[in-house]
C-alpha cells in the first residue's frame, strides 16, 4: 500500500500504535480503519 500527504501521518500513528501494543485507537477519523490490526472506536458514538 501506498502512502501520499496527510495518510503518511496516519501510517506512521498506526505503526506506532501496533509497536507498542495498542489495539484500539479511539478516534473520529474513520481513514484509520484501514490498518489491519488496528480497531478503531468512535468515542462520540453512543
Amino acid at each position: 500500500m501506498l502512502f501520499r500527504g496527510p495518510n503518511v501521518h496516519d501510517a506512521r500513528i498506526a505503526a506506532l500504535c501496533l509497536h507498542h501494543g495498542v489495539r484500539e485507537l479511539w478516534t473520529v477519523d474513520r481513514d484509520f480503519s484501514r490498518f489491519s490490526g488496528l480497531h478503531t472506536k468512535n468515542p462520540l458514538r453512543v
